[in-house]
């Protein structure tokens, strides 16, 4: 399974749209997590049209969004969050899950802790100390992640 990993896209009417190389980036993908800070509903639906969606709430959203999202992946349990790095391994453990998925510091990120991954994919616009990016994780007989710099 391929999933396309994105986060704090900080979208306003003044900030336009999702760079188009996303929509690259994340073709053929069967899934789609956004961590949270998505700002506008335009946005999901704008990926909706590449794969189905599942985000999350971020602090700067006013969605009808959960703050939490557990999916299962091939045999794999991926808890979606926007939340501060020190809580993700504690949430990860709450909820069982292999994989923690996550945003809010917008730096692409990827940690494994007593086995468990902690991804944050960065921001696709608005970075801090670093590239915009997005990521691609497969899963299959094991876990794989690969970053992608955006322009």
């Amino acid at each position: 399974m391929l999933i396309g990993l994105i986060s704090d896209t900080h979208i306003t009417p003044k900030r336009g749209k999702l760079p188009e190389k996303i929509f690259e980036i994340f073709d053929g993908v069967d899934l789609i997590l956004h961590a949270g800070d998505i700002t506008v509903q335009d946005v999901l639906d704008d990926l909706s049209k590449i794969a189905p969606v599942i985000a999350v709430l971020g602090n700067n959203d006013n969605l009808d969004l959960e703050k939490y999202e557990l999916i299962e992946a091939q045999d794999k349990k991926i808890l979606l969050v926007h939340g501060d790095k020190k809580d993700l391994y504690e949430s990860g453990l709450k909820y069982g899950a292999d994989i923690v998925v996550s945003g809010h510091t917008h730096k692409p990120n990827h940690e494994i802790v007593n086995e468990m991954h902690l991804i944050n994919p960065g921001s696709s616009n608005r970075p801090i100390k670093s590239n915009a990016s997005v990521a691609l994780l497969k899963i299959d007989d094991g876990i794989n992640l690969k970053f992608v710099n955006l322009p």
